[in-house]
């Protein structure tokens, strides 16, 4: 490649910069991911499995939380994967198992059983096709505007939430539950995968040069041991759980809470959609705020937001303060995905950042499987979601006021490349854009 090539001209603010188009990518990547066409709208199939199948809601929040658990689980492993191969390569493969894992749900048996075993399945292939790998990767492009990139990317899962759950709901009902299912296996198959392995490459980027004295890849970041013994990495984890519980509980449920106050499952999947069209503009007025100020008063708000509006949810007896509620809630919920990166590379550098990345989702994750059973538990006792979705508010709301003790940034990223630093980056700057 010539380096008069204008690709190398072009700082991250422009719209021409090479990594940009990488965002795109990625951003579909996420939206063919187990994140939009698993978990986001697990909710709309609830009622058709009680129907058909005779389980209870209990039962099958059982399911949802073991896909979670196997992401929890694999989740570290496959970032320390993330951080020592190309992330691509792996995300390729795990997305074409992931969507042989939806597939398979078409079959499924009245044996509990069944749904079990393939719900883990798809969360240990799911591990490779959510933000993990995409904010890898997008990380390796990006400093000055990190934020704004990441917005774009984890925006994916918000569009899918937008308008995956209408077309979803309608395609159950004219079509039924299994054919949905065979429809929703083609989108990892035939658009994430591919598009990932062909238009998804990391920019591999060398130490920049540092004194004799100084740590051994200091420039780089911390190790993962030495980022877990920080008190930052714990807020962090503190904050990602209290949203977790809040969002996953009342995602997996929202559907049939909504309708058992009278609203109509297609104005519930209606209402999901709203909760994700918030979540994108919040995603991405978030990511461009991230690149201006600190992100501790960000994840704050955040946290307050997502908090209030699930309370008002909880309680919302027609659809029209149900649409309001979503909408406060949704700007808030599903934030932590352009957090969590964020500050992690903000605060331990990019050596460990898909393991640390990991490591924090696992918290989330974990904390994902345990609502949803929690929330199915407390309905099938006593038929109402009301006073644990207030608990579930009140401890987000805490966790916001927590997030205000962070210490500053110590990656902080906004010091302009020097001329020789820039020369060193061109040659792994060509390479990777020649690969596009």
């Amino acid at each position: 490649m010539n380096r008069s090539d204008p690709a190398q001209a072009y700082p991250e603010e422009s719209l021409f910069y090479p990594g940009w188009r990488v965002v795109l990518v990625c951003q579909l990547g996420v939206l063919s991911g187990v994140a939009t066409i698993f978990f986001t709208i697990f909710t709309l199939f609830i009622k058709p499995w009680q129907h058909d199948f005779g389980w209870s809601r209990e039962q099958i929040s059982q399911s949802f939380s073991l896909a979670a658990i196997s992401v929890a689980i694999c989740s570290p492993f496959m970032g320390r994967l993330f951080d020592r191969f190309e992330p691509r390569r792996l995300i390729t493969g795990m997305m074409v198992a992931f969507g042989l894992g939806l597939a398979s749900l078409a079959g499924l048996t009245p044996h509990l059983g069944r749904l079990c075993l393939t719900t883990v399945f798809i969360g240990i292939a799911g591990t490779g096709t959510y933000q993990l790998g995409y904010a890898r990767i997008v990380a390796s492009w990006f400093e000055r505007r990190l934020g704004t990139a990441l917005s774009v990317v984890v925006a994916g899962s918000g569009l899918g939430s937008l308008f995956f759950p209408p077309l979803v709901q309608h395609s159950i009902t004219v079509y039924g539950w299994r054919h949905t299912y065979l429809i929703l296996a083609a989108l990892p198959l035939f658009i994430g995968a591919p598009l990932t392995f062909f238009f998804a490459p990391s920019l591999r980027v060398p130490s920049i040069p540092k004194p004799a004295d100084a740590e051994p890849n200091a420039a780089t970041g911390l190790g993962w041991r030495r980022a877990l013994a920080t008190r930052s990495f714990w807020l962090i984890a503190l904050g990602v759980c209290s949203m977790s519980l809040a969002e996953n509980g009342a995602l997996v449920h929202l559907a049939p809470m909504l309708s058992d106050r009278g609203l109509r499952l297609e104005d519930a999947a209606l209402i999901v959609s709203v909760l994700g069209a918030a979540s994108v503009a919040g995603r991405l007025l978030l990511g461009w705020i991230l690149d201006f100020s600190e992100g501790s008063y960000i994840a704050a708000g955040s946290l307050l937001l997502a908090g209030a509006g699930l309370f008002l949810l909880s309680r919302s007896q027609s659809f029209h303060s149900a649409v309001a509620a979503a909408t406060i809630a949704g700007l808030g919920l599903g934030c932590e995905f352009d957090l969590m990166p964020y500050m992690l590379k903000r605060y331990f550098g990019i050596r460990s950042f898909a393991t640390l990345y990991g490591l924090v989702y696992t918290v989330y994750a974990a904390a994902g499987a345990v609502a949803p059973l929690i929330l199915g538990h407390i309905y099938d006792v006593t038929g109402s979601y009301i006073w644990i979705m207030s608990i579930f508010s009140g401890f987000t709301a805490a966790a916001g006021l927590c997030m205000l003790t962070l210490p500053a940034y110590r990656y902080a990223g906004f010091a302009p490349l020097s001329s020789n630093s820039r020369s060193s980056l061109e040659p792994a700057a060509e390479a990777a854009i020649e690969s596009i």
